[in-house]
C-alpha cells in the first residue's frame, strides 16, 4: 500500500482520536459516553494498516496532549490508549473472548493505580482525595434532586447517611473500575465485529458471543464471596469479597445479557423494542438485578439449550 494511502488513513484517525478524547472531557454530563469510543480510530487503523500505526497514532496523541495540555489529560489519554495496546496484543492469539477482556482489564486496573500511586504518593493520600470528590459530588446529586422536587426527609437521611454510603462506594472502587473497563472493552469489540466481520476469529476464539457463558469454576468466587460477606471478619477481607463478589457478578449480568440477546435474535424482536430493553437494563436497577440473576440460575438452567447440542440423539432422548 503506498504512503498517499496510509496518510489518507492515519490523519483522519489522528483527528478524530482527538475529537473524541478532547469531547469527552470538554462536555458536561453526556461527554463521558464519547470516552469509551476513544480508541477506536486506532484500533481500526492498526487493522488496516498494521499495528505499528496504531501505536503510533496513540504515541502522536499522548505526546500533543503532554505538551499542549499537560501530563494530567496526557496521562488519562494513555490509560485508553493503553486499552488500545492490550486488545491489539490480544489479537490472533487464539484466546477465548473471556481472555482478552479480562486480560485487558486487568493490565488496566494495574495501570490506573500505578497512575493514581504517582499523582498521590500513597494509598491514604488517595482515599482523602476521592472521599472529597465523591462527598463532593454526592452534595451536587442532592441539590439536584431538591430542585427537581424530591422529599426533604429523605434528602436529609441521605445527608445523615452520606459517611456510610461514601465509605461503602470506596470500598467498591476497584470493582467500579474494572466493570468500567470491562464495559470499555466490550463497546470496543462491538464496533470492531460491526466494521470488521471478517476478522471476528482474529479478534478471540468464541462462537456466537449470544452463546457465550462464564466459565462454571466462576460460580465458587460467586458463593464464597458472598458468604464472607456475612461471615464475621476483618474489614479488609469483607473489601476484598465484596470486590469479588461484584467482579464475579459482572460476569453473570454479561452472561444474562448474552441469554437476552439470544432470545431477541431467535425471535426477530425489532432494533427499536432491543435497544429500549438494553436501556432498561442498564439504567434500571431491577432489570439489572434480573438480568444477573438470569445468568447465574442459567447455570443449572440452561436456558439457551446449549447443552443439548454437544449431546448426540440418543443422549437428548
Amino acid at each position: 500500500m503506498g504512503r498517499r494511502e496510509i496518510i489518507k488513513s492515519f490523519l483522519p484517525a489522528l483527528f478524530f482520536t482527538m475529537v473524541l478524547f478532547l469531547s469527552g472531557v470538554a462536555i458536561p454530563l453526556v461527554g463521558f459516553l464519547l470516552i469509551p469510543l476513544v480508541p477506536q480510530p486506532a484500533l481500526a487503523l492498526g487493522l488496516k494498516q498494521g499495528k505499528g500505526y496504531g501505536v503510533a497514532l496513540l504515541l502522536i496523541v499522548t505526546l500533543v496532549l503532554f505538551f499542549v495540555s499537560g501530563k494530567e489529560l496526557a496521562l488519562g489519554f494513555s490509560l485508553l490508549a493503553l486499552l488500545a495496546v492490550l486488545l491489539t496484543l490480544s489479537f490472533g492469539r487464539g484466546w477465548s473472548i473471556e481472555s482478552v477482556v479480562v486480560g485487558t482489564a486487568a493490565g488496566m486496573l494495574a495501570a490506573a493505580f500505578g497512575f493514581l500511586w504517582y499523582f498521590f504518593g500513597s494509598l491514604s493520600a488517595l482515599q482523602l482525595v476521592l472521599r472529597a470528590a465523591l462527598r463532593e459530588n454526592l452534595e451536587i446529586s442532592l441539590k439536584v434532586y431538591e430542585q427537581v422536587g424530591f422529599s426533604g426527609e429523605g434528602l436529609e437521611a441521605l445527608r445523615e447517611r452520606a459517611p456510610q454510603i461514601i465509605d461503602m462506594v470506596l470500598q467498591m472502587m476497584p470493582a467500579l473500575a474494572f466493570a468500567g473497563f470491562v464495559a470499555a472493552i466490550l463497546i470496543n469489540l462491538f464496533f470492531l465485529y460491526r466494521r470488521f466481520p471478517d476478522h471476528s476469529s482474529f479478534f478471540a476464539a468464541s462462537g456466537d458471543i449470544r452463546e457465550w457463558k462464564a466459565p462454571e469454576p466462576l460460580i465458587w468466587g460467586f458463593i464464597l464471596s458472598g458468604f464472607f460477606l456475612f461471615f464475621p471478619a476483618g474489614e479488609v477481607v469483607k473489601a476484598l469479597a465484596l470486590n469479588v463478589f461484584l467482579v464475579t457478578a459482572v460476569f453473570y449480568f454479561l452472561q444474562g445479557l448474552a441469554i437476552v440477546a439470544y432470545y431477541f435474535h431467535r425471535k426477530n424482536i425489532p432494533y427499536f423494542l432491543r435497544s429500549l430493553a438494553y436501556v432498561l437494563i442498564v439504567f434500571e436497577q431491577l432489570f439489572t438485578l434480573f438480568v444477573v440473576g438470569l445468568g447465574l440460575f442459567d447455570l443449572w438452567g440452561d436456558f439457551r439449550r446449549l447443552n443439548k447440542k454437544d449431546l448426540n440423539p440418543s443422549q437428548v432422548s
